[in-house]
This record gives structure tokens, sequence and C-alpha cells, in this order.
């Protein structure tokens, strides 16, 4: 019998990349338009001259964190009573998610870019510096690397948030909100050296400086460490009748 698994996974991955994609179209567009207008009329962001690539860091991890816990709501169990596996759904929704960080990271690399062009042929000047964790030897490409899987790390932990709430309720919710705050934490304190989510006052508000390359494993242990967690619980998560 041939086995259509690759298929059913290529087509949940492909459809939740293109919903998701759908509504990147608007979140892009919209913090591309904030970017002149908050350096007008806000010093303190002119001053830190910042490339759009840099200014979009924060609104996109909030964005991919709710993504991250939508999509278990909207997608997990429409997918699921259609009758695909939870180890389908899982993988498809895992790849696109991954895909997804790519291209929001690309469209920002290219608009960063145009803007640079537009400023060598205008009076508009664009910002040039990265966030100081960001300041690399490459313009774009380690940049790029490192916010695509801080990105793809918070759509983990908006998942992982969303999943303990779907799975377990009751204190499974504090659990899984204080794992979830904990796992971004560990991601902030690997690249900014400091959380920008609230952690419980016994933990260390501030950690040593990582090498690239040493931020750069650790991260990507702390996706897989994410993605198997996730695999384990939705594995055995009980959908919900309407």
């Amino acid at each position: 019998m041939h086995d259509n698994t690759p298929s059913i996974r290529s087509k949940v991955a492909t459809d939740l990349f293109w919903t998701q994609l759908k509504w990147t179209f608007w979140f892009v567009p919209i913090v591309l338009i904030s970017y002149p207008v908050l350096t007008f009329f806000f010093a303190e962001v002119q001053e830190l001259e910042l490339t759009f690539l840099s200014f979009l860091f924060q609104p996109a991890k909030i964005y991919m964190l709710v993504l991250g816990i939508f999509s278990i709501f909207a997608f997990f169990p429409y997918y699921v009573k259609n009758g695909v596996t939870r180890k389908d759904y899982f993988t498809g929704s895992a790849l696109a998610a991954a895909v997804l960080a790519v291209t929001i990271v690309l469209l920002s690399v290219i608009i960063m870019i145009i803007l640079q062009l537009i400023g060598n042929w205008t009076a508009y000047s664009p910002g040039t510096e990265h966030l100081p964790f960001l300041q690399m030897s490459s313009k774009w490409v380690f940049p790029a690397v490192v916010v695509t899987c801080i990105i793809l790390s918070y759509y983990i932990g908006g998942w992982m948030i969303a999943l303990g709430f779907y799975r377990f309720g009751g204190w499974g919710v504090l659990l899984f909100i204080l794992i979830g705050l904990l796992y971004l934490s560990a991601i902030d304190l690997l690249w900014e050296e400091r959380p920008t989510l609230p952690v419980p006052d016994f933990l260390p508000a501030a950690a040593p400086t990582f090498s690239l390359g040493v931020s750069l494993i650790c991260n990507l242990v702390l996706i897989i460490a994410g993605l198997f967690l996730l695999f384990r619980i939705i594995r055995r998560a009980r959908i919900k009748l309407d």
C-alpha cells in the first residue's frame, strides 16, 4: 500500500504557511509604515538609527508568539477532525513555522536593502545600525540567521503555552505558562543578555556574554528540545468537541 504521509505533511505545511503568510503581508507593511513615522516623531528611536531588520525584531517576536498560540486553537483541532494525524499536523506546522520565520527575515532584509538604495539616491537617510547583539562583521547574513532562530523560538514558545492550556487546563495552564516564559527568557538571555519577559525573582536577570557560535548552537538545541517536548504532548492531546 502506498504511504501518502509525506504528501499529507507537505499539504499541511503548505496550507499553514500560505495562511500565515497572508497575515504576514499585513504585519510587515504595518511595521514598515511605522518605521519612518516613529523615527521622525521620537528622538530616542531616531538616535538608535536602526536598520529595518533590527526595527522589525521586537514586533516580529510578539507576532510569532501570537501565531504560535493561535496555531493550537485554530489549526490543530481543525486538521485532526479532518483526519490528519497528530504527527502529520505537528510536522507540517513545524515546517510552516520555520519557513515563515525565514520568509519574514528575508522580506525585512530585502526592504532594508531597498531603503539603503533609496538613501543613496535621495535625501532620505535610513538607519544603518543593528541592535548591539546583532553587531557582527556580516552586515545582514548572520544577523538574518540569528533573527530567524529567535523568532522561530518565539513561535515555539507560543505553541508551548497554548498547548499546555489545550492539553491540560487548570494547573497545567500555569505550569506551561511558566515553562513557556522560562523557555523564551532563555532565548533572550542567550542573545540580549537579559529577559524581555518577566521571570521569577529567584532566577538571575542577567547572563554572561556568549560568543556567536555558542549562542547559535544553544538556540538550535533549545529549538529542537522545544519541538521534542511539543511532540510528546501533542501526540496525546485530545480534541475538544464543539
